[in-house]
């Protein structure tokens, strides 16, 4: 492939992040007009002359409070029409200066003469194609960024409007709090090591809590928990799946906490560790992550059998699912935008890791550790602070941010740290703008090798579709969006690299590199 052919190949890539068609307009989400005729229909119901009294004064005061959130709901869809709006001028902008790009680096090709420094000076006009290329896609993206963080911001402000007790009825009852401190005496002791006990201990657990909390009053915290609880019932159908850790929350308004694992990972010679993202609750959460922990596990199995006959790559693997930290509820929420929860729920993980690796019989175990969306700044927090000692090998995919510059900052190297990020992963927006929130370089950041070359700044995997450096192994389907890396990893890409990784055997992962990417 030629210079040119490969910026022809990058632009390509970068265009399709900006999406086809016309943007949607501000207008189609701006009820800020109809909702103030609501508001002037409600002050009209107001008490006339002929009712006085205190059901009057009592009637009166809830009838205007509807008019205000009327008018407050009105300005916040002015508001975010306006956000929409300016969203779209951005990407329609964006889209323009590509095209222009695109017809400049055409344009120069093609005026460039035959003859031996055709080439270098072809390169040189790729060169100068992507250094623009990047300017306008990060300067795009970041601007977009600015954007979305208005928006959620006039989420919270939505939510301040509709949660107002007075009107709603709310109590607040059920609402996830940030983890805190308990004081260690119902939750796991995994010290022996012996998987069975482990399991049939937490097991019993299991049950007292269920019985306990059916004895909650109705309402939305005896309903989370019983759904904690079933969720865990569920990931314990999975085949091979064992319960290693389950932890009584001090306050039942929190989610319980718990890890399982498919296969025994105190004797496994390869054992991973996944943290989940943004929704990832024990009840919203447990039961598909232990089923994609078995996929993993299985897939990690295939390529030891393939990979090398004349050098076996032990099978003895188990694959953790760990949902042990409060995460952010969804992404309308305020705590994505700050490290709060992943503050607290870093320690957390990395006291679960430091267990896992005293409780294990296997001296030469390998641990990896895989960290999704939130969970991957999760993850970060937690490698920097220490939990490295206990890891081989991590990859953080679909990734806002981990507060790392370097592998280094994690403790980690580019030998044993990896990103994995789709094209069309939304994040990658918010990854653009991680040094705004203090979390480090984006995980996408290109940096020049100071030669021309471009790498990125942090080793990433491969995500779209291709062959392994396996002979004869199947070839696998690319990922797509935030949610597919960990999706049916037998037949992805993603699932390949996590299960090579898992192995602790980067040498057959397949790499991505900024002109493939």
């Amino acid at each position: 492939m030629s210079a040119i052919d490969a910026f022809f190949t990058v632009w390509a890539r970068a265009r399709r992040t900006f999406g086809a068609g016309t943007p949607a307009a501000g207008t189609q989400f701006d009820a800020g007009t109809k909702l103030r005729q609501m508001g002037v229909e409600v002050e009209s119901a107001a008490p006339q002359a002929v009712w006085s009294g205190g059901a009057a004064k009592a009637y009166d005061a809830t009838n205007t409070a509807h008019r205000e959130r009327f008018d407050r709901l009105a300005e916040l869809d002015h508001r975010l029409g306006r956000s929409v709006d300016r969203s779209a001028e951005l990407v329609g902008a964006g889209r323009q200066r590509l095209d222009a790009l695109r017809q400049w680096v055409s344009d120069a090709a093609a005026s460039v003469p035959p003859g031996r420094f055709q080439e270098a000076q072809l390169t040189q006009i790729a060169s100068a194609g992507l250094g623009r290329l990047q300017e306008i896609v990060l300067g795009t993206h970041t601007d977009l960024g600015v954007v979305a963080q208005d928006i959620v911001k006039l989420t919270t402000e939505y939510e301040s409007v509709t949660s107002d007790e007075k009107l709603a009825g709310g109590d607040g009852e059920g609402d996830e709090k940030p983890d805190e401190a308990t004081d260690g005496t119902d939750k796991t002791d995994m010290s022996s090591g012996d998987i069975n006990e482990v399991d049939h201990a937490n097991r019993d657990m299991l049950e007292e809590m269920r019985q306990e909390y059916q004895q909650l009053p109705d309402g939305q915290v005896k309903t989370d928990r019983l759904a904690d609880i079933a969720a865990i019932d569920e990931a314990l159908r999975t085949h091979g799946s064992y319960l290693i850790y389950l932890e009584k929350p001090g306050d039942p308004s929190q989610m319980i906490p718990a890890a399982t694992s498919v296969g025994d990972p105190f004797t496994a010679d390869h054992v991973s560790t996944t943290v989940p993202g943004v929704s990832g609750t024990t009840r919203g959460a447990i039961a598909g992550m232990t089923r994609e922990a078995a996929e993993l596990r299985n897939e990690a199995i295939e390529v030891a059998k393939t990979a090398d006959p004349d050098n076996p790559i032990s099978t003895n693997i188990a694959t953790v699912a760990w949902v042990g930290y409060q995460p952010p509820a969804n992404l309308g929420q305020t705590s994505v935008l700050d490290d709060d929860l992943a503050q607290a729920g870093a320690p957390k993980l990395t006291s679960f890791l430091s267990d896992l690796d005293a409780a294990s019989r296997n001296p030469g175990q390998t641990t990896a550790l895989f960290g999704h969306s939130y969970g991957s700044l999760t993850s970060g927090i937690a490698l920097g602070d220490g939990a490295s000692e206990y890891v081989d090998n991590a990859v953080l995919y679909g990734s806002p941010g981990f507060q790392a510059v370097t592998p280094a900052d994690l403790g980690m190297t580019d030998d044993n740290f990896f990103v994995m990020a789709t094209s069309d992963d939304p994040i990658n927006y918010v990854a653009d703008v991680a040094p705004l929130h203090g979390w480090g370089a984006s995980p996408n950041d290109v940096i020049d090798n100071g030669d021309g070359t471009l790498r990125f700044r942090f080793e990433h995997l491969e995500t779209d579709a291709g062959n392994t450096p396996i002979p004869g192994y199947e070839s696998k389907t690319g990922a797509s969006g935030h949610s597919d890396y960990g999706r049916n990893a037998g037949e992805r890409m993603t699932g390949y690299n996590l299960a090579a990784i898992l192995l602790d055997r980067p040498d057959l992962t397949v790499r991505e590199t900024p002109l493939s990417w």
